[in-house]
């Protein structure tokens, strides 16, 4: 048995995806292997496949921190989610994003999302309507799941990115993805989030392959057999064992 583990946007989906693409993941499942979505969204990445009629075996959302069933009984059960201790990063991070580099912060709360911008600490926008909750309520929440930022330009995001982790890197784990910023518990990552499932499932790592296409993917590209699509970022070019059109011909070359 093999897994495939693969990225969505940029990956799987690149304005869509084909029919040839879904007949493959089809012929991989048939065989009695796995296929599942690792990515930085959160659980709604579930109502995505649904809407998109993608059968799969898994979703791990939020970088690995949240395992989603696709199918049975269980379809759209959170089999398990990662939560971590608010030690005042929340507002620590809001302030720093929306201060350095004037943008908003995300605070996922297992399903739930709440959103700070240190710039309007009362949450009113300039036009005096309400827009962010308050700035003072980010020290009330007790947990999260991952933290959502974006940068104006990748050089600015990997640079943010690289600053949060240097300041609360005990408690969180900033990952760049292009403008993007996702910030997951310390310790999880989308290479972690796999490992965790090929365990459970009682598969061994030499079969595990993962795909995907940008700097958030790179932990678990690094970490088994990695497969990079002809868009990745050249860091996860160097890292991967091939690079492929797409996700179909990633099957071909796993079955042989």
């Amino acid at each position: 048995m093999f897994i495939l583990a693969s990225d969505y946007d940029g990956t799987l989906s690149r304005g869509g995806i084909s029919a040839e693409v879904r007949a493959r993941i089809a012929e991989f499942r048939a065989a009695g292997n796995l296929f599942g979505i690792v990515t930085g969204r959160d659980y709604w990445m579930y109502e995505t496949v649904q809407e998109a009629e993608l059968a799969i075996d898994f979703i791990l959302a939020m970088n690995g921190a949240m395992l989603i069933a696709t199918d049975g009984a269980d379809a759209g059960r959170i089999l398990h989610f990662e939560q971590q201790k608010n030690d005042g990063c929340i507002r620590g991070i809001a302030e720093h994003v929306g201060l350095r580099y004037g943008y908003e912060v995300s605070t996922v709360l297992c399903r739930e999302r709440v959103t700070f911008h240190a710039k309007y600490p009362d949450g009113l926008g300039p036009d005096g309507t309400k827009k962010w909750t308050p700035l003072d309520e980010a020290d009330r929440i007790p947990l999260f799941t991952q933290m959502n930022t974006r940068c104006k330009t990748d050089d600015d995001a990997r640079r943010c990115a690289a600053e949060i982790n240097r300041t609360w890197g005990k408690t969180v784990n900033a990952l760049q993805n292009g403008v993007c910023i996702d910030i997951p518990p310390a310790g999880i990552d989308k290479g972690e989030g796999v490992a965790r499932y090929a365990d459970a499932m009682g598969v061994p790592h030499e079969n595990v392959y993962c795909a995907g296409d940008n700097m958030n993917d790179y932990a678990m590209v690094s970490r088994f057999h990695g497969l990079a699509v002809e868009n990745a970022v050249p860091e996860l070019k160097a890292v991967s064992e091939g690079v492929f059109e797409d996700v179909g011909e990633m099957i071909r070359k796993i079955m042989g």
